[in-house]
C-alpha cells in the first residue's frame, strides 16, 4: 500500500529502505548480503529507497542500481548532496555522478544532505530548481534543517522533505521543527529509527550498546571513547525508557521494532520512517513494519514513556551534538 509523499505526486511505502548501511557504514558488509537486502525489501512491498552519494563515496547508489536497476520504474529513490558539494557547479556535478551510479536519467527526490554556512543557500536551491527544470531531478528538499534554516530553504522555493533524526530515544525535532514541517506541508523523513539497532530489541542495558554506536548526545561523553559532544547525556532517563519499552513488548506481545516504528508512523508531519538492513533474512522481516498500526493505548504508553529523556535532551536537532544546525 502506497502513499502520496507530500505535496509532490509521487506514490511511496510509508517504510523507506535506508541504504547506508549497505555500504559498510555499520561494519563490514558482504556486497552480495547487501544486494539479497535491497531486493527482498521491494519484494516485501517497499518501492522508497533512500540513498546519498556520501554513503561509501558513491557506492551505495552503484549498489542499489545493481540490485534494481530492472525495477526503476516501480521505483521512488531520493538521494542526498554531500555539505562538500553545494555550490551551484559542484552541486550539479554531484548530480550528474549520483545519475551515473544510479544508473538512471532522474533522481524523484533530491536533497541538500547538511547546512552549509559558507555557500548561499539562494545559490544551491537555484542550482536544484536547474536540476529539476533540466529534468535531472524530479523534487528538492533538505536534510538535518532546523527552523532557521528550514525557514531560509521555504522562502526560496517549494521544499518538498526535510529529513531529520527522529526515534523515541531522540525527539527534539518535535518542540520547534516537526510543528513548523506541519505548517509548511513539508513531510519528513525520519532517520535513525532504530538508533543504530538500540531498539531493534537486542539490548537490555544501555551499556551492553556498541561502543562504536554510543555516540549521540544521550550518552555521558565521560563514559563513551566514541562521543564528540561534551553533554553529560540523560543516561538514567534512557534506561528507564529502554526498561519500558521491554515491558511494553510483554504487555502488547509486539517486538521492539513494531513499537518504535508504528509509533514513528503515527506522529504529525511524518511522510516516511527509514529503516535499514543488513541481509535479506532481516529485509524480509520489514513486512511487518509496513502493515504495523499502533492502538491509541499502546501510543500513549509510549509518549508517556519517552517523555522525560524528551525533556532532558532538549531541542538540539543534531543528534551527536556536533553544533551543525540551528
Amino acid at each position: 500500500m502506497t502513499q502520496t509523499f507530500g505535496q509532490t505526486d509521487l506514490k511511496t511505502s510509508r517504510i523507506v529502505y535506508g541504504c547506508m548501511g549497505g555500504a559498510g557504514a555499520f561494519g563490514a558488509q558482504e556486497e552480495r548480503d547487501s544486494i539479497e537486502a535491497l531486493q527482498a525489501a521491494f519484494d516485501v512491498g517497499i518501492n522508497f529507497f533512500d540513498t546519498a552519494e556520501a554513503y561509501g563515496a558513491g557506492y551505495s547508489e552503484q549498489l542499489l542500481h545493481r540490485a534494481l536497476g530492472d525495477k526503476r520504474s516501480e521505483m521512488v529513490i531520493s538521494s542526498k548532496v554531500a555539505e562538500k558539494n553545494v555550490a551551484p557547479d559542484d552541486l550539479i556535478a554531484a548530480c550528474e555522478r549520483s545519475l551515473k551510479n544510479l544508473g538512471t536519467d532522474h533522481i524523484d527526490l533530491y536533497m541538500l544532505h547538511w547546512p552549509n554556512r559558507e555557500v548561499p543557500l539562494e545559490d544551491s536551491i537555484g542550482a536544484l530548481k536547474q536540476l529539476r527544470d533540466d529534468g535531472k531531478i524530479r523534487y528538492y528538499g533538505v536534510s538535518n534543517y532546523g527552523t532557521e534554516d528550514l525557514d531560509a530553504a521555504l522562502a526560496l522555493g517549494e521544499i518538498s522533505v526535510n529529513q531529520l533524526p527522529y526515534h523515541l530515544f531522540f525527539r527534539a525535532i518535535e518542540f520547534e521543527v516537526q510543528p513548523k514541517c506541519k505548517t509548511a506541508g513539508v513531510p519528513i523523513m525520519c532517520y535513525s529509527s532504530l538508533m543504530q539497532g538500540l531498539l531493534a530489541g537486542k539490548y537490555r542495558s544501555l551499556q551492553d550498546f556498541p561502543v562504536n554506536r554510543a555516540r549521540t548526545r544521550m550518552f555521558d561523553h565521560r563514559k563513551w571513547a566514541e562521543v564528540v559532544h561534551k553533554e553529560e547525556g540523560a543516561e538514567e532517563a534512557g534506561q528507564e525508557l529502554l526498561d519500558a519499552l521491554w515491558a511494553l513488548t510483554e504487555e502488547t506481545g509486539l517486538s521492539m521494532e513494531e513499537l518504535a516504528i508504528g509509533w514513528l508512523k503515527s506522529r504529525k508531519a511524518v511522510g516516511g520512517v527509514i529503516v535499514g538492513t543488513r541481509n535479506g533474512e532481516q529485509s524480509r522481516g520489514l513486512k511487518k513494519l509496513l502493515d504495523v498500526e499502533l492502538d491509541a493505548s499502546v501510543l500513549k504508553a509510549l509518549d508517556d514513556a519517552s517523555e522525560r529523556l524528551k525533556q532532558e535532551l532538549g531541542k538540539d536537532i543534531d543528534m551527536w551534538g556536533k553544533g551543525r544546525t540551528r
